[in-house]
C-alpha cells in the first residue's frame, strides 16, 4: 500500500506545475551557487599558491642583511581556501586572509574580501549553504503543505482510509516522497562541490579521505534538515483544516525560524558578548605587554635570559656562566623580550577567540527556537570555514612567527658576538629558515567543536517525526 501512496504522490507532484517551477529554481539557483562559489574559490586558491610563491622567492632574495631587519620584514603566512568553501564560505570573507609574521607583534590577518567588495558583491558571495538553508525549505512546503489538508478537502483522504490504507501509511507515503525529492536535489549539490574539492585537493594539499568525510557530513546534517522540514510542514497540513491556512502557516514558520531568528540571534549575541573594536582591543594589549615585562635584571628576567641561551646554544648553562659567555647581547635582549610578550600576545588573541565562542554558546541557546541555526554552525563547521577553522590558522601562524624570529636572533646571537646590531648573515642564510607547511585540522575536529549543534539539529529532527506520527496515528481526521 505503501508503494501505492508512493505512486499516487510522484504522479501528482509531475503534475504540479507549482512544485515543478519551484524545483527549477531552486535547481537554477544552486547552479548559479555553485558555479560562482567554484570560480570564485578556484581563483582564490590560484592567488594564494602565486602569492606563497612569490613571498618565498623575495624572501630569499635578500642577500647580506642584518637578521633582526629581515625578521621585520619577515613573511607571509597565507591562508588556504578551505576544503569546502565553495559550498559554504562561511566568515572566511571576514577574518581576512593573510598574516604578517613580522618581529615584536602578533598581527591580525589582513585583507578581508568583504572590506573589498563593491555594492554587488554580495551576489558574487552568493553561496549554495545559503541556497540549501533558504530556498530548499520552500520548496518541502509547496510539496506538502497540502499534502493531507487537501486531501481532506476534496474527500480523497477518506477514500485512501476507506480502500485499506493506514494513517500511518499514507504519512509515510508522503514523507518519503517529500524528503526524496529534496535529498536528490541535496546529494546531487553536495557531491559536485565535493568532487570539484577533489580535483583541486592536490595543489590545495587536502587529504581526499577528509574531504570525503566533509562531504559526508554535509549530507548528513543537511539530510536531517529535510526530515526535519517535511516532518513539520505535513505536521501542519495535518493540524490545520484547509491547505490554504496550512500554507500560510508554513511560509510564517519559515520567515521566523528560516529568516528572522538567525540574523536576531546573531545581533543578539553580538550585543550580549560585543566584540571589541580594534582601537581598544591594541591599547588593552600594549598595555598588558607593559605590564607583564619584568625588570631587567630581575630573577624572572635572567631565567629567560639562560632559557633562551640553552635553547641556541643546545646545551645547559650554568647562572654562573651566562655572563660570561661571547654572544650577541642585543640578539639576546631580542629574543628575550619576544618569549615574554608571546604569552600576552597569545592570552590576548585567547580571550578574543573565546568571546567568538560565548557568542556561538549563545546562539546556540537560541536554536532551540530554529534548526536552521544549528545548521549554520555545522555547515560552516563541516565546510572549514567557521571561526574555529580561522582561529586553527591564527595560532599555527603565531607558532611560524615564534620560529621564524627565533631562528633569526639565534643567528644573531651565535654568530653576531661583538657586533651588536652591526652584525650581517650571508645569503644562503634565509635558506635556513623555515617554510610555514600548514595543515589545515581534519574534520574530526570539526565534530568535536559542534556536538553540541548537532544534538539540537537531531532533537528536533526526532522531535518532529514523532509529533507527525504521533498526531498521525492518534487524531487523524477524515
Amino acid at each position: 500500500m505503501i508503494g501505492a501512496i508512493i505512486g499516487k504522490e510522484l504522479t501528482e507532484l509531475r503534475r504540479d506545475g507549482r512544485a515543478i517551477g519551484l524545483l527549477a529554481i531552486v535547481a537554477l539557483l544552486l547552479a548559479l551557487g555553485l558555479v560562482t562559489g567554484l570560480a570564485t574559490e578556484s581563483a582564490r586558491e590560484r592567488e594564494v599558491l602565486a602569492a606563497s610563491a612569490d613571498d618565498a622567492a623575495v624572501f630569499l632574495a635578500q642577500g647580506e642583511k642584518n637578521p633582526h631587519s629581515a625578521a621585520h620584514f619577515s613573511r607571509m603566512a597565507h591562508k588556504p581556501v578551505a576544503p569546502l568553501a565553495a559550498f559554504d564560505p562561511g566568515v572566511s570573507a571576514y577574518l581576512g586572509q593573510v598574516i604578517w609574521l613580522e618581529a615584536h607583534y602578533r598581527n591580525p590577518a589582513m585583507f578581508r574580501a568583504a572590506e573589498d567588495a563593491p555594492e554587488l558583491g554580495r551576489l558574487e558571495n552568493f553561496s549554495i549553504a545559503g541556497v540549501l538553508t533558504l530556498i530548499l525549505p520552500l520548496l518541502v512546503v509547496l510539496m506538502g503543505y497540502g499534502g493531507i489538508a487537501r486531501e481532506r478537502e476534496r474527500g480523497t483522504l477518506r477514500q485512501l482510509v476507506g480502500a485499506g490504507a493506514s494513517p500511518l501509511a499514507v504519512l509515510l507515503g508522503k514523507f518519503i516522497v517529500i524528503a526524496a525529492v529534496a535529498f536528490v536535489v541535496l546529494a546531487a549539490t553536495v557531491a559536485v562541490a565535493t568532487a570539484f574539492s577533489l580535483l583541486s585537493m592536490p595543489e590545495a594539499g587536502y587529504a581526499s579521505g577528509d574531504l570525503l568525510l566533509r562531504g559526508a557530513s554535509l549530507l548528513l546534517v543537511y539530510g536531517i534538515y529535510i526530515v526535519c522540514l517535511t516532518a513539520l510542514t505535513l505536521l501542519v497540513s495535518l493540524l490545520v483544516a484547509e491547505a490554504r491556512a496550512a500554507l500560510l502557516v508554513l511560509l510564517g514558520i519559515w520567515v521566523v525560524t528560516v529568516v528572522g531568528l538567525p540574523r536576531l540571534s546573531a545581533s543578539i549575541a553580538e550585543q550580549v558578548y560585543p566584540s571589541p573594536d580594534s582601537a581598544s582591543f591594541w591599547e588593552d594589549t600594549r598595555a598588558s605587554l607593559q605590564a607583564n615585562r619584568p625588570a631587567s635584571g630581575s630573577a624572572d628576567y635572567v631565567a629567560v635570559e639562560r632559557e633562551v641561551v640553552e635553547r641556541a646554544l643546545g646545551r645547559e648553562v650554568r647562572a654562573d656562566e651566562l655572563d660570561g659567555l661571547a654572544i650577541n647581547r642585543g640578539a639576546l635582549r631580542l629574543e628575550v623580550t619576544e618569549v615574554i610578550d608571546a604569552e600576552t600576545y597569545n592570552a590576548a588573541f585567547a580571550e578574543l577567540f573565546a568571546n567568538y565562542e560565548r557568542q556561538r554558546n549563545l546562539r546556540r541557546m537560541l536554536a532551540m527556537l530554529s534548526p536552521t541555526i544549528a545548521l549554520q554552525h555545522l555547515s560552516r563547521a563541516y565546510a572549514g570555514t567557521d571561526v574555529g577553522a580561522h582561529e586553527h590558522f591564527s595560532l599555527e601562524a603565531e607558532r611560524q612567527r615564534n620560529r621564524i624570529v627565533r631562528v633569526m636572533n639565534e643567528d644573531m646571537l651565535i654568530n653576531g658576538a661583538g657586533a651588536s646590531f652591526g652584525y650581517v648573515a650571508p645569503a644562503e642564510f634565509w635558506e635556513q629558515v623555515p617554510e610555514f607547511d600548514y595543515q589545515p585540522p581534519a574534520v574530526a575536529a570539526a565534530w568535536r567543536g559542534s556536538l553540541g549543534d548537532l544534538l539540537i539539529l537531531l532533537l528536533w529532527g526526532i522531535a518532529a517525526v514523532a509529533a507527525l506520527f504521533w498526531f498521525g496515528g492518534k487524531r487523524i481526521r477524515v
